[in-house]
């Protein structure tokens, strides 16, 4: 956020006035000695040294506040996070995928996955009731012979009321073994309405949005 510059539109009057009421508070200073026999107080000192704060403070600047921070459009995907399997050939990597149905009606999910052939889903969907749980699970086997280094980076999509994403990356070695990911998913509608919801925003599923023809 950009910094922004304090502007002046009054020129020197504030200066001008300060000046009058230190003479005034001076002039009181002295009809009250005159009057008492007794010493007054310097009042002028302080007023000057809290003129002196307020011309330092008016001369730094302005600290640039950060503004209120607004999560990602209603319509991208929720990220789920990155996960890194490690195996070597012949070996067999796994992600389970626990989907929690948080809405009060019952919804059907479905998983698919991009970017690399071979990956086995089972099942590739599941029904829930209100807030019943299931369980997806994702495997993909290394080749036999295989080199040492070769990744492959699939995205899996879960699609339920809202759209979720998770980044699985497969990195080959020289040794290894099976592995299993797990991963929780808690897919709840927002029935709230914030402050940087726009029109296109159809709540409160998402990403159920069906756009107009033509």
């Amino acid at each position: 956020m950009a910094s922004t510059t304090k502007a002046r539109p009054m020129g020197d009057v504030p200066g001008a006035f300060m000046g009058l009421l230190a003479a005034q508070m001076k002039l009181g200073q002295l009809v009250y000695e005159d009057l008492t026999g007794m010493k007054a107080p310097d009042m002028t000192k302080s007023m000057s040294q809290s003129w002196a704060a307020w011309q330092d403070a008016w001369r730094s600047p302005p600290v640039a506040t950060p503004a209120c921070t607004a999560p990602p459009p209603c319509w991208m995907p929720k990220m789920l996070g990155d996960i890194t399997s490690c195996a070597c050939g012949c070996s067999t990597v796994k992600v389970k995928i626990e989907v929690t149905n948080c809405d009060r009606v019952a919804r059907t999910f479905s998983i698919r996955s991009d970017g690399v052939e071979g990956m086995k889903i089972a099942p590739e969907s599941i029904n829930l009731n209100p807030m019943r749980r299931g369980t997806i699970e994702v495997s993909f086997k290394l080749p036999d012979e295989i080199d040492e280094g070769t990744e492959y980076e699939t995205l899996l999509w879960i699609e339920g009321c809202n759209q979720h994403v998770l980044r699985w990356t497969i990195v080959a070695g020289k040794s290894g073994m099976d592995s299993t990911h797990e991963v929780k998913v808690s897919d709840c509608p927002d029935y709230r309405h914030h402050w940087y919801d726009h029109f296109y925003c159809n709540r409160p599923c998402s990403h159920a949005r069906v756009p107009r023809n033509g």
